[in-house]
């Protein structure tokens, strides 16, 4: 009985290990999403024109806060700035998190209709992935299109 029993298992075993071994196993690089999908193209433009804007402003405020007379003067400068400054980090924040999850939901979506188009079981990112597997990259971006 206990024989039979054991049997049975690892013929179970086997065949479960068997079917996972042929998993259909897709993946896309995102970084060439990131560089050639065009709404990524844009919203990293429009991130880059935020960084360059904090950068003009944080140089104009250091140029005032040199050219006040008083102490009292470049502490209000400086207090004012910082303010400021914080609003627009946050701004900056805000948005990328809006664009990250925005590209995130559109590549997943695209992602999942080539997963079933190619009859595959799971789609990874290409850095999950240490060999094999189909490339799927150009597939979602036509898909993104």
């Amino acid at each position: 009985m206990k024989k039979t029993v054991i049997t049975a298992l690892l013929a179970l075993v086997s065949i479960v290990g068997m079917n996972a071994s042929f998993a259909a196993i897709g993946y896309v690089d995102y970084g060439k999403v990131s560089t050639d999908y065009a709404l990524a193209k844009k919203y990293t433009a429009e991130l880059d024109k935020k960084v360059n804007a904090i950068k003009a402003y944080t140089t104009a405020q250091d140029k005032k806060i040199l050219a006040a007379k008083t102490d009292a003067e470049k502490k209000a400068i400086g207090t004012e700035s910082m303010k400021q400054l914080k609003i627009k980090q946050q701004d900056y924040i805000t948005t990328r998190t809006r664009y990250e999850n925005d590209l995130t939901a559109k590549v997943v979506a695209a992602a999942e209709k080539v997963r079933v188009a190619k009859k595959l079981d799971i789609i990874i990112k290409k850095d999950s992935r240490v060999t094999g597997g189909v490339d799927c990259t150009l597939d979602v971006l036509n898909a993104l299109k």
